[in-house]
């Protein structure tokens, strides 16, 4: 790592499976924005550094966000779960599809709301946001009516509140940061899954993205790593990401 290097780092539940993915975002983000960028975790934070001198990184990406526009391809998938393109970042999201157009198991929300919908909800959320500490801004959290259902920090349960906070509109405290992040993250850092169960991985070396993404699948085996398993759990109406559990360590010398 050179002196002309530029760095960012957050605070990171690896535990919790929307933070995880959010880091895997802003490594995304980052390399879209700056080619070559590299990122990797370490203790409870996530790094990101880049080759070129620069100030305020989060900052900048956030600002990006603020302003992106977000287009609905009707050309593939029904009303409600069209994929979106995000020309700011020249992004393609369409992870909660399978190749028929059909949604898949990480369509988390319900029927009555979209995925555009969703994150104008989120993105209006951000413009709220004052970054006073960016290392800790994976915890910021407001209220919102909408989500993706990535962080279970945001989790209720029909049962014991009695009734449906979604289906009264309610809302609910959510990490937009978390949701928005985690949304272009699952993309190209999608978990392995063995039926019920799905798994990803830490690693400890800073890694372009695409290294990145073979990492996160546990298929790489390079450094420290840790490997968690999660699952997709039922809220009513809604389905949102549990809490992972770590099932093993790998420590190798090369």
């Amino acid at each position: 790592m050179n002196n002309d290097s530029s760095r960012m780092a957050v605070n990171v539940d690896v535990t919790n499976p929307g933070q995880f993915f959010a880091c895997c975002g802003l490594l995304e983000l980052a390399h879209r924005l700056w080619p070559g960028a590299e990122g990797w975790f370490e203790k409870d934070q996530f790094h990101v550094v880049i080759k070129e001198k620069q100030q305020n990184l989060f900052c900048q990406l956030l600002d990006r966000l603020r302003t992106a526009t977000f287009e609905s391809d009707k050309n593939r998938g029904e009303d409600k779960i069209h994929p979106i393109f995000i020309n700011q970042w020249n992004l393609y999201l369409d992870w909660w599809l399978d190749t028929s157009g059909k949604s898949n198991s990480f369509k988390l929300w319900a029927g009555q709301q979209s995925f555009e919908s969703i994150i104008l909800n989120l993105q209006a959320a951000l413009k709220e946001i004052n970054l006073l500490n960016a290392e800790n801004i994976l915890n910021v959290s407001m209220p919102l009516s909408g989500r993706f259902g990535f962080d279970p920090r945001a989790a209720w349960n029909a049962i014991d509140v009695g009734y449906s906070p979604n289906e009264q509109q309610m809302k609910v405290n959510t990490f937009p940061i978390v949701e928005i992040l985690a949304a272009v993250g699952i993309q190209g850092f999608r978990p392995a899954q063995d039926k019920n169960d799905y798994y990803y991985s830490t690693w400890n070396r800073p890694l372009p993205t695409l290294t990145a993404r073979i990492a996160a699948s546990g298929r790489l085996p390079i450094g420290n790593t840790q490997t968690f398993r999660f699952q997709i759990v039922s809220r009513g109406n809604y389905k949102g990401l549990d809490y992972a559990i770590p099932i093993h360590q790998e420590v190798r010398h090369e």
